[in-house]
């Protein structure tokens, strides 16, 4: 799966379970959903436990950082580098 893919899969999930993702439209894929507001603490939380269930990777809470999951590229990144490291 290539990096536009699990983008892809991503915002598919935010669209379908977040309604301010829904409501905004098109989401930004290189800003903090989180500075937003798109996401809250617990949208944070729930996008993590469909990441770790859709691709059966593991996300560790030192990986929940601007640097490595504050948007949805840097999402997908690091989705890719576990999927990859399987």
């Amino acid at each position: 799966m290539n990096h536009e893919q699990i983008v892809a899969e991503i915002l598919k999930y935010l669209y379908q379970s977040n309604p301010v993702a829904a409501e905004r439209g098109d989401l930004p894929l290189d800003e903090s959903l989180y500075e937003l507001g798109i996401l809250d603490s617990f949208g944070v939380v729930e996008t993590v436990d469909f990441i770790e269930k859709n691709w059966s990777v593991r996300i560790l809470d030192t990986e929940i950082t601007v640097e490595k999951f504050g948007s949805i590229n840097k999402m997908a990144r690091l989705v890719g580098e576990k999927i990859n490291a399987k």
